[in-house]
Formats: structure tokens, sequence, C-alpha cells
């Protein structure tokens, strides 16, 4: 007996999605006690699933086979070898039984009430059914025991759907309006309707790639996000739910809003370093509460749009990347270069006194925009040991080979940072006394 399971016998679908190009489908499907062993059907599964992550519950399989031996005339026709099908007659429509004797190299027919061959005929051929062997569209075929089950319940991974977030940042004069967007991709050859959803964000390893995807830790927060979502931790990992259900189509990308945020504030500053001709142009945007936002991001890609006020238009000016960024983190973007800001760096003195090397740096800044600009200077240090002997403005010390200053310039200015640097050459060396 052949039973065959549907995705109109679905109960309840849920899919956990993780952005490495995978999901876990987790269903319930209604299902008729047997009284006798069954071969059951589980149709409408993804096309590109991984068979051997199936997992079934409700009844005992004693044999599990993902079939895609799809329908074609050629199938059809080696099926019905030796068994009786009908030949109609293109003209008079009238229809007779013949028993199928081949289909290698055309069709061979015997007349099933003279014994007459028949080569090749004119005519359609009439199955009388499709054969039980034969689907339409993949399944999962299984032989299982007797069962008093009403439900099934499986679970699989397949390949073929992945999530992202993608960011629309809008500038006004002062502050900004944010929207985030879940982005879903369904490239797994089946749709599902209705169904709740889960994305995962968590180093999760994939023993077939033989590396662990590249999948950053993130904690989401409730607060601010849309009232579509919420979050909880799972073993270790968080995983961001959608309230209600949705329905994801074969071939689709879907987008669902997860956060906005509206009059949040930013600073704008540019970027040089020791090569730099024109400055990168760099937003920075404090991820707190007191900012309207306050809430763990997830890593996307982040579109920037500044209002025109003169002409009431908005116009795209950049793009970038952030990583998972936690609350009271600061967002750092990189849109593009300054056209109206010019910097000229150069080494004003350089001498040696035996150990020890002085150089003197000196940055001119040049804006030539309309308004002031705020500045920053990254001055990198190759040497480990160094001191800054003078300066004309005050710096920071970043990291043990980068310092960097701030400068504000008003319109139509230049301005001049100079500094020196004394470097340490000498040799250390480090002798270990043997434990011998």
């Amino acid at each position: 007996m052949v039973y065959k399971s549907s995705s109109a016998n679905t109960q309840n679908l849920s899919l956990t999605i993780y952005n490495a190009n995978f999901a876990v489908v987790k269903e319930t499907r209604d299902y008729a006690p047997q009284e006798n062993e069954t071969i059951v059907h589980y149709l409408d599964v993804a096309k590109k699933i991984e068979t051997d992550s199936i997992i079934v519950a409700g009844v005992e399989v004693q044999e599990l086979n993902y079939d895609f031996d799809l329908v074609d005339k050629s199938k059809l026709l080696e099926k019905y070898m030796d068994h009786t099908v009908l030949l109609q007659d293109s003209k008079t429509k009238e229809k007779a039984e013949y028993r199928l004797l081949s289909v290698s190299g055309g069709l061979v027919l015997e007349n099933a009430a003279t014994k007459e061959i028949v080569l090749d005929p004119a005519g359609e051929i009439i199955l009388p059914k499709l054969p039980n062997e034969l689907i339409v569209k993949p399944a999962l075929i299984w032989k299982v025991v007797p069962s008093n089950s009403k439900s099934i319940n499986v679970s699989y991974i397949t390949k073929g759907i992945s999530w992202e977030t993608n960011y629309v940042l809008k500038l006004k004069n002062e502050t900004f309006d944010l929207s985030g967007w879940v982005e879903i991709d369904n490239f797994s050859g089946a749709a599902f309707h209705d169904a709740k959803l889960k994305v995962l964000a968590g180093d999760v390893n994939r023993a077939e790639e033989g590396r662990v995807y590249d999948i950053e830790p993130v904690v989401y927060s409730l607060t601010n996000l849309e009232e579509h979502f919420e979050d909880k931790p799972f073993a270790d990992y968080h995983i961001y739910t959608l309230k209600g259900t949705t329905t994801l189509k074969d071939n689709q990308k879907k987008q669902i809003k997860f956060i906005h945020v509206e009059n949040g504030t930013f600073k704008r500053y540019y970027e040089f370093d020791s090569y730099s001709e024109n400055p990168k142009v760099m937003l920075e945007i404090k991820n707190s509460v007191l900012n309207r936002m306050g809430i763990p991001l997830p890593k996307g890609k982040i579109k920037v749009y500044q209002d025109d006020c003169e002409e009431n238009t908005t116009e795209f000016i950049g793009e970038d990347r952030i990583s998972h960024t936690t609350k009271d983190e600061n967002i750092s973007l990189y849109i593009g270069n300054a056209f109206d800001i010019v910097c000229e760096s150069k080494i004003l003195k350089r001498y040696k006194m035996k150990n020890y090397e002085y150089e003197k740096h000196e940055y001119i800044l040049k804006n030539r925009k309309s308004e002031s600009v705020l500045i920053k200077i990254n001055h990198n240090i190759s040497d480990r040991f160094w001191k800054i002997e003078e300066s004309t403005d005050e710096f920071k010390s970043v990291d043990a080979n980068h310092i960097e200053f701030w400068a504000e310039v008003a319109s139509g200015e230049e301005k001049t940072i100079s500094f020196g640097i004394t470097s340490d050459r000498s040799i250390y060396m480090e002798i270990k006394k043997s434990d011998d």
C-alpha cells in the first residue's frame, strides 16, 4: 500500500535559517493510522535536501530513500514494458489494446486481439495510469511498520536558503533615519507556506565543508526592535524569531523589516594617513539608547543616502559593511573620498644620533568646502620604541605603532600639524639560560 503525504497535510511548519546557505526545516503533518506495512511518499520536500540529516518521529521507519526518479516519456514507456497500452487512431479517435514489447530504437507493439506485431505505429499511445514507482516531483520514500499515529514529525537540513541583514541610512541636516531589513533568499527547490521563521547567528561548524562557517556570534535584544521579531539565547547561539508566519516561495528574495530609527545623531569626519591626498569620508554613529538605538546590530551592508534640500531630493552617496556591533559601540562607515579637502604630508627634518633617529613630520590640511570640517590624521610608526618630542597639537596613542590627531578646519582655511619623533634603533637580544 502507498500512502501519500503532501504539504496539504501540514499542521505546523518552521524554518531556522543560517547565513551560510542552509536551513533546518521542521514540520508536522497529519497521518492516517495504518494497519499494515506501508510505503509512504513524503512529498513537497526541498530539492537540495541533505538526506543524511533527516529525522522522523511518529512512525517507525524501516527504510528511507530520497527518490527523484521523476516522470518523463522514456521512463513511462519503460515502466509499461510487457503491459497493455491503448493506441488511439489520430483520425477516427478509436482505441485498441496493444502489448508494449519494446521502446528501444522505436515502438514495437503486439495487437492484443490479432497478435499482429506493429512497428512504430501511427497514433497516440495512451497509458492507463501512472506507475506507482514514478513520481512527478522529488519525495522521501519510507517503508513504515503498522502504526496508530495520527501525525508525523519530520526535520531535515536543506541547502539553498540563506539570510543576511541590510540597512538603509538616510542623512538629514544633523540627524539620520535608519531602517534595517532581514533579507532571505530561497533557492532550495521548495516553497514554504505559512512558516514560522527563525534566523540564527552563531559559530556553527559544518563538517562536510571541512571548516567553520564565518558566522560571527551576536546577541540580540528586544529593545527598539520592530514588533515583528523577538529573540532568545539558544545553546551557544542566539535565535531571532519572526512573530506570526510568512511564506517563502521558491526562487524568491524576501525582506522583512526588523528595526527603524528616526532622528539619531551622527558625526561626519574626514580621515587621512601618511599617503593620502583626498581623505576618506567617514560617518560615526554611537549605538546607544541615548542615540535612539542601543541594540546589538547584525552584520550587513549599509546604503547611505542624503537629502538635497535645494532640490528637495534624496541622493545615494555611498555604502559600506558593518560587522556585528554590540550595544554602546561605535559604527564607523567609509562611504567615499572627499573632493574639496586636500592633505599634504612631508618629512621636514631627519637625522641620526648613535642608536637614535629623529624625524619631524608635517601635515598641511586644506579645506575648500563651504563649511568647516572635522579631520582625523592616522600616523603609523614602524619602529618598536619611539617618543614624541614635540607637537603643535594634541595626539592620542591608539596602539604601539599608531597615533592620531583630530583637527577642526574652517571653510577656506589651511591648518598645519607638525610633530617630532625620536626612535630607538638599538638591537636588543634576549639570551635564555639553558635548564641543562
